[in-house]
């Protein structure tokens, strides 16, 4: 098994981290958005895909398009509040990252609560893999009623990697425990300490 194929162990469990920033300059966000609008630019529709438990067939979109039902989505969670703006990530018990929100959030409770609806319609969940923006690239996102919920955090050397890390994804989001922490990114691009999630429900 190469690293690009996602593992777990019988009792190893996911989670789900949160990370807040306080500015549109930071350079993880700028990251996230750098990434989330290759994908974005990748498909040409978003759906239909292939269900949790469907992972021999797979939907491929590679024309230029960026999906309407994406900025309705944004919309309703927020995502034009630069300033006050956060984001989720899916990680292994190792702490490596299967995959991280397609969304940005105007407050940690929104977040938490988008994911813990995803988990609970995690039957409903499907995959769409994309080619990448170079040769033998190519990457995946998650829909939840044909809008974007979730994407790969890396480009993949084949369909069939991506296609393993997007179902492991997909498990591990089940399963996985969240954090009932906010992490924030401080100037050193290193994450400060974490603030308790009783400080952080309506906001950032």
């Amino acid at each position: 098994m190469t690293e690009d194929q996602v593992a777990h162990g019988e009792g190893a469990r996911g989670r789900v981290t949160f990370t807040a920033f306080s500015s549109a300059d930071d350079p993880m966000l700028i990251a996230w958005g750098r990434f989330r609008s290759q994908l974005a630019g990748a498909g040409d529709q978003i759906g239909p895909g292939i269900k949790a438990s469907a992972a021999r067939t797979v939907a491929t979109a590679t024309a230029p398009h960026r999906p309407a039902a994406a900025a309705a989505a944004e919309e309703r969670h927020g995502r034009g509040d630069a300033q006050a703006s956060g984001l989720w990530r899916l990680l292994a018990s190792n702490n490596r990252e299967l995959g991280r929100s397609y969304l940005l959030y105007s407050s940690h409770a929104a977040a938490r609560t988008h994911v813990q609806r995803l988990q609970a319609a995690s039957a409903g969940l499907e995959v769409v893999i994309m080619d990448g923006p170079v040769n033998a690239s190519h990457g995946w996102v998650v829909t939840c009623g044909g809008t974007p919920v979730m994407t790969c955090g890396r480009w993949y050397s084949s369909t069939s990697t991506s296609i393993a890390s997007a179902m492991g994804a997909l498990a591990a989001l089940h399963r996985a425990v969240l954090s009932e922490d906010v992490d924030r990114t401080a100037p050193s691009r290193r994450f400060s300490r974490r603030v308790p999630m009783k400080s952080q429900v309506d906001a950032w």
